[in-house]
């Protein structure tokens, strides 16, 4: 049975009022929150959002307008950066597993502080693609580091409640990022454009530093690693089993495959819908602009209401076909926009954003659910690396999926989308339905903290 979608408050605008309380609430109790932990890795984020949200919004005519490249050329080099990015996810697990997670993170983050900073060296097309790949592979480094990092620091429901509360600072603090960046739009000289991209390089430095405070170091250390210290002290315990491989793990290969088809949904959202909007429909272009924002709040009051019990496997695998469906229907709609009129189209529009940015939601919170609690316990940092990197080919791909299908065939096109989402849904809740993988062994840190006792 398909768990029930309440509405609280008695209608829809105590429905709204209470979403808009809770998800206002969410957010203060994550900055201001009392586990000290909890609040580096916040601001850490929070941090780097901004600095990324200012970063997107001067980059592509910084590099157009100030080093003079070409759009074939920046397409060329971001390109390869989306090569580089499924191959720095994957890095980054591996460089979590042996060096940790939050020193993995702290590591990285610095190092793309620096290299973001750096792009004010850019002189030429080789220079341009060579940077641009190497900052997108160490920003999925960070990516990995952090998700690991999660998975390290918290458990159970904690680790995907508070990757919800980070992605609502995300969503937020990129967005006061690209508001920042329009400054730099508006004043329009070059030395604007200069100064924005080293700030974003100071801030992404200063993000990273942040995590080698006592506070971070002493709350946000991997505690398999820890226990393994432990039993290696006391020799009260007998050496654990081998991780597994996530690459010897068939189920969790095919929920990372059917993550990343998902994550095709960024392309839809970012660069599909925008382009179907202009070229496609009558309704007028600032439609685009009312998309982003629809989905930028939406997901804001509701990622972390979408996210609750989604530490059940079973139940996150409900999520995920509840989000894949919900952006399905709005396939359809987007394909309905398209015949219809001026008026009619963007009404559909908007509503259709409002459902997709909902279904991201669920669809976001059930993916998390999945990748945290089907990952070996022993094994987390390079499990959530085959993760990161299934997300880092969907991103890579996604463009070339949209322009095939919506782009090209218009509303069959959407139709296939609108199919290949609610496939993807069922494929997740079908893997999900055998339930939490069967430990042979309680985690490491567990056993030792028993014999301690």
């Amino acid at each position: 049975m398909v768990p029930p979608m309440s509405i609280p408050g008695g209608g829809r605008t105590g429905f709204l009022r209470g979403t808009v309380t809770s998800a206002l609430t969410e957010i203060r109790g994550t900055i201001n929150a009392k586990d000290k932990a909890t609040r580096v890795l916040t601001w850490a984020t929070a941090t780097t959002s901004l600095g990324t949200g200012l970063f997107y919004a001067v980059s592509a005519i910084f590099f157009s307008e100030v080093i003079g490249l070409s759009a074939v050329e920046i397409g060329i080099g971001l390109a390869f950066a989306g090569i580089a990015g499924v191959l720095g996810a994957l890095a980054g697990g591996y460089a979590a597993a042996h060096a940790g997670s939050r020193r993995t993170l702290t590591v990285a983050q610095v190092f793309l502080g620096v290299l973001v900073a750096c792009s004010t060296l850019v002189t030429s097309f080789v220079t341009f693609a060579a940077l641009a790949t190497a900052i997108s592979f160490v920003r999925y480094i960070c990516t990995t580091a952090r998700a690991a990092l999660i998975a390290d620091a918290y458990t159970g429901p904690d680790r995907v409640s508070i990757r919800a509360r980070l992605r609502v600072v995300t969503n937020a603090t990129t967005g006061i990022g690209a508001l920042l960046g329009g400054v730099a739009l508006a004043v329009g000289t070059p030395v604007s454009f200069t100064a924005a991209v080293v700030s974003v390089g100071a801030i992404t430095i200063v993000s990273g530093l942040s995590l080698t405070s006592a506070q971070a170091r002493a709350k946000l250390t991997d505690p398999i690693r820890v226990a393994a210290a432990d039993i290696e002290h006391t020799h009260t315990t007998p050496p654990p089993r081998k991780p597994r491989s996530p690459f010897t793990d068939p189920r969790y290969l095919a929920v990372a495959f059917l993550v990343g088809v998902n994550a095709t949904y960024f392309a839809l959202l970012e660069m599909g819908v925008p382009l179907w909007i202009t070229g496609h429909t009558t309704a007028p272009g600032v439609t685009v602009s009312l998309v982003l924002v629809i989905n930028t709040i939406v997901v804001i009051l509701t990622q972390v209401a979408a996210s609750r019990g989604t530490h059940d496997v079973r139940l996150a695998g409900w999520a995920a076909l509840r989000g894949t469906t919900l952006i399905a229907i709005s396939c359809v709609a987007f394909a309905v926009a398209g015949l219809a009129g001026t008026v009619i189209a963007t009404s559909v529009l908007l509503m259709a954003a409002l459902v997709m940015s909902t279904g991201e939601s669920y669809g976001e919170a059930g993916a998390w659910g999945l990748t945290f609690e089907l990952a070996d316990p022993h094994n987390q940092a390079r499990y959530q690396g085959v993760a990161e990197m299934a997300y880092a080919a969907g991103n890579t791909l996604g463009p070339l999926l949209i322009s095939a299908t919506a782009l090209a065939h218009g509303t069959w096109g959407w139709l296939l989308l609108a199919a290949i989402f609610v496939l993807s849904g069922i494929g997740l809740r079908a893997l999900a339905s055998r339930g939490p993988c069967r430990q042979t062994e309680p985690p490491l840190e567990l056993s030792a903290a028993t014999n301690k006792s």
